[in-house]
């Protein structure tokens, strides 16, 4: 997903990240959870998002079905994934087999950042599976307290003594952190619909029809409210960077290097070498007899 994003013209590697964030994350969600949910062939299940007035009533039936499933996914997935977070194995065996073979000696030094794109989707995929499954198999609550507990612990160590950020992001990722919350609630009332129409409650189903709405509208305030502070930065914020760069010593140089810092190839005299310059001389003479023996 990262070359993905690359490819699709970010340039900054926080925009890179990001986008590969939100790609993993969708990617995620509907190849796990619709494809375990609504199996079948590629066609049904697309089929069931076309006719929507169906929606409530297959995923009633198809998502408590899958409860055991995601419940041993949890345990197996989450706990695991955690547990080798700590450990990091698999760059440690990266690494020394870039020492042996590769040469690189000094790599062991290199700090790792934080994979943002790898991470939050995951983390906020068992978080749709708690709101989704809360009121249809809470048994599955107990493995996600112990997950989110174990990863609290976890990656508290791992970004205080491991990770080092390449970037600031200025809580950029959490937007995407909201959307899928209410993406979550959203498929859980629509759930909760289904199934109460199945078991023939139209008092409860339409008591729950108000949710959703309510949803989105609470989405379009904080869209509004909260979303332009994540998009830039605070005046504080920049007050307190010009202030740091004011009493920075090496801002002076910094300042200076700008100025030649980049130089349009276009407009950069052309450099000959050796060679080159004879080649040209030769060249230049043979034009200039080609010229002369024309007159």
């Amino acid at each position: 997903m990262i070359t993905l994003s690359s490819i699709q013209g970010y340039i900054a590697l926080s925009q890179i990240e990001k986008s590969a964030c939100t790609k993993v994350l969708w990617f995620t969600i509907w190849n796990i959870f619709f494809a375990n949910v609504l199996s079948g062939s590629a066609l049904y299940r697309v089929n069931v998002f076309l006719e929507p007035k169906n929606i409530p009533s297959v995923l009633a039936v198809a998502v408590p079905g899958q409860a055991s499933f995601f419940i041993a996914y949890v345990v197996t997935s989450g706990w695991t994934s955690t547990s080798s977070e700590l450990f990091r194995l698999i760059p440690f065996i990266c690494s020394s087999i870039k020492r042996v073979f590769c040469g690189e000696a000094d790599h062991h030094s290199e700090v790792p950042s934080i994979p943002y794109h790898s991470e939050i989707p995951q983390i906020v995929f068992f978080g749709l599976l708690g709101i989704t499954y809360f009121f249809l198999a809470p048994l599955i609550l107990p493995f996600l307290l112990v997950y989110y507990s174990l990863g609290y612990i976890v990656y508290r160590n791992q970004l205080l003594n491991v990770y080092s950020p390449k970037f600031e992001t200025g809580g950029k990722f959490w937007p995407i952190m909201h959307v899928s919350t209410i993406f979550s609630l959203l498929l859980m009332h629509i759930i909760a619909i289904g199934i109460f129409g199945l078991k023939k409650l139209p008092l409860a189903s339409g008591l729950m029809v108000p949710l959703p709405v309510l949803t989105i509208i609470f989405n379009s305030y904080c869209q509004r409210r909260f979303l332009p502070m994540f998009k830039a930065y605070s005046a504080e914020s920049l007050i307190k960077k010009d202030r740091d760069d004011e009493n920075d010593p090496t801002m002076a140089d910094f300042h200076d290097k700008l100025a030649s810092a980049y130089q349009d190839p276009v407009l950069m005299p052309i450099q000959y070498s050796g060679s080159n310059r004879t080649e040209f001389q030769i060249l230049s003479v043979s034009c200039s007899d080609a010229i002369g023996g024309g007159r």
